[in-house]
């Protein structure tokens, strides 16, 4: 079902322009129009992602060359759309044919992909119903950019073309700006001009090293088509760029990745856009959003790229990954506003799935990829969460807020599991992804496994300290008026505070008073706890963080192919490499292991896996 690629990507565009063609529509229809959309994309990735289990049901189909031999396929989607936009020939002699260069766009999926299209398409769901009433203004024009990103957002995730995959990566951008700069929060303005600023910036540094790349590789004979990713990729892993030109290259391209992970020092641009953007915009960027620099590392520079990785993207990246998960940390610790300090953590958990992707093994690669898969998860339900306390009473302040889950219980009940999750509580799903990405950072590098893992001990403190802070102890909650409520800035707040406050206090009495005592029931002030659309909205990623805790298997059995092809080329780049690594020389060449495998072994196939011709071969 190849077809359902192009036609998933149309779906949410063709809601996107009804939207906006019917802005006259009311609040009421555009909102409806925008869940309508989010739903039927969503069925159109399930049933696309059911097209792809099925057709691997026997094991993935390994590419042949015209002999019918199996070849190295380092990057090999497995359901492939091809559209032929443009035929290049150069002049023909007698002596020498013509070399012709055919341009195509070429959309498919693999494991990876079709996992992050499934996050995207439940993601959205959860957007258009936590926007439900928190957006009142201009509904259609939301709801309308909301459905192209997300169009956007697919097209990235789905594009095997270096052209298709640039123009779908920056694309992303136009939304987003929207988003944040017309529906966020006071400095909304100046979050989006610098938002898009930044990002634009590293995007166009990327522009050039691709465009390097394909000049590199324009004129080979076994390379017909020069901007399709798996055709690249099968060429530079029998024939490799001299290394010098891949540093070149692999800087240039990985300049708009670093702006988009984003990893220290490029990561001042997101607090900011994380604070002023409305809750969805928040829920997509760390979400979604944020998983386009790691998914392009993991597309693009692992398989194109490996000498580079190997010597200077290892030591470059993993530095600048360990040195962001503690300094992520650490501004998480000194944040008084929740959704900052939310947004800080996600530049420490972004540096988990980085040391993990250049590991550059399969424990590390497979830990990098659930990373990006379970930050989505759980950051976007913190989000989430934050949104729903924002919406009742106006602050996100922690000096303001305290004791919720006496007046929120259900809220406060979710609002501690994905903290766990987050955290990386042993049994929910970011457990499993830090720790197999600092198992495969310990076989390369260990102090930068071992740095590292103070990171999860910082991101228990400053989870831990937020829910004190907010949801235990005596209640403490800003003035509010009917069901609504405003920002504790002003007097009549601080006399709210200390009247909840003696509420709290007296749960525990003074010398055995009150321990015999029930609770005095709280004064209704109009606040109500989780609404079945806020439970709609926020369920499928609670049960997701859990089920991916205590069974990954099947997510990580979808990746592994992927995983495998990439993890093949480094375990004989060692001693196939014309210069010697760089950095950790000796060690490298002294341990064991599958970095050791001479380049004339046969590497044995997975059990279970298989060998099939391409379509049209027997």
């Amino acid at each position: 079902m190849p077809y359902w690629i192009p036609i998933l990507i149309l779906i949410p565009f063709v809601f996107s322009v009804v939207l906006m063609l019917g802005r006259n529509l009311g609040g009421n229809v555009a909102r409806w129009i925008g869940l309508g959309g989010t739903l039927v994309t969503l069925m159109g990735c399930l049933a696309l992602s059911g097209a792809y289990y099925r057709l691997i049901s026997d094991g993935p189909i390994v590419p042949h060359d015209k002999q019918g031999r199996p070849v190295e396929a380092p990057v090999n989607p497995q359901l492939n759309w091809h559209y032929n936009w443009l035929n290049l020939s150069g002049p023909e002699s007698d002596s020498n044919a013509a070399h012709s260069t055919r341009l195509d766009f070429h959309l498919g999926v693999d494991g990876v992909s079709v996992s992050l299209i499934l996050l995207t398409g439940i993601l959205f769901v959860s957007c258009v119903l936590i926007s439900w009433e928190a957006i009142a203004d201009r509904r259609p024009e939301f709801y309308a950019f909301l459905m192209l990103l997300e169009a956007g957002l697919i097209g990235v995730f789905c594009a095997f073309d270096l052209l298709l995959f640039y123009v779908f990566f920056e694309f992303t951008l136009v939304p987003l700006f929207f988003i944040v700069g017309i529906w966020g929060g006071p400095e909304r303005k100046r979050a989006a001009v610098k938002l898009f600023l930044y990002t634009l910036a590293g995007g166009l540094i990327t522009l050039v090293g691709l465009a390097a790349l394909v000049a590199f590789t324009w004129q080979r004979p076994d390379l017909i088509t020069p901007f399709s990713i798996p055709d690249l990729a099968r060429s530079l892993a029998e024939t490799p760029l001299d290394l010098k030109v891949q540093a070149g290259i692999f800087l240039a391209i990985a300049a708009g990745f670093f702006v988009k992970v984003p990893l220290f020092p490029f990561h001042t641009w997101l607090p900011l856009a994380h604070v002023e953007a409305p809750t969805a915009g928040s829920i997509l960027l760390a979400g979604v959003l944020l998983k386009l620099g790691t998914y392009g590392f993991f597309r693009i520079c692992l398989p194109l790229l490996p000498g580079a990785c190997y010597e200077w993207g290892a030591p470059l990246v993993g530095t600048m990954a360990v040195i962001g998960i503690i300094y992520g940390s650490l501004c998480s610790l000194a944040q008084r506003d929740i959704k900052k300090l939310i947004a800080y953590s996600s530049v420490a958990h972004l540096g988990f799935c980085m040391v993990g992707l250049f590991a550059l093994n399969r424990e590390g690669m497979t830990g990098g990829v659930l990373q990006m898969i379970n930050h989505g998860l759980s950051t976007g339900a913190l989000f989430l969460l934050i949104g729903m306390v924002y919406e009742r009473y106006h602050t996100r302040m922690l000096d303001d807020l305290g004791g919720l889950a006496k007046r929120l219980p259900l809220i406060g009940v979710a609002m501690v599991f994905i903290s766990m999750a987050s955290i990386g509580l042993p049994g929910l799903n970011g457990f499993v992804g830090e720790f197999l990405s600092l198992a495969g950072m310990y076989r390369l590098k260990p102090a930068y496994a071992i740095i590292g893992a103070t990171g999860v001990i910082l991101g228990a403190w400053y989870l831990l300290t937020m829910l004190q802070h907010a949801f235990f102890g005596p209640l403490k909650e800003p003035e509010v008026h009917g069901h609504g409520a405003h920002g504790g800035h002003d007097s009549h707040a601080h006399d709210s505070h200390a009247h909840h406050a003696d509420h709290g206090h007296g749960d525990h009495g003074h010398g055995g008073h009150g321990h015999g005592h029930a609770e005095p029931p709280l004064p209704d002030n109009g606040i109500r706890d989780i609404n079945g659309r806020e439970f709609l909205a926020l369920a499928p990623l609670a049960i997701l963080c859990l089920a991916l805790g205590v069974y990954p298997k099947p997510l990580i059995d979808t990746i592994k192919p992927d995983i495998d092809a990439v993890a093949r080329l480094y375990e004989r780049l060692p001693v196939e490499m014309k210069y010697a690594p760089v950095w950790e020389k000796p060690v490298l060449a002294s341990t064991g292991g599958p970095v050791n495998v001479p380049p004339a072994e046969v590497v044995p196939v997975e059990e279970g896996s298989r060998e099939r011709p391409a379509p049209g071969r027997r």
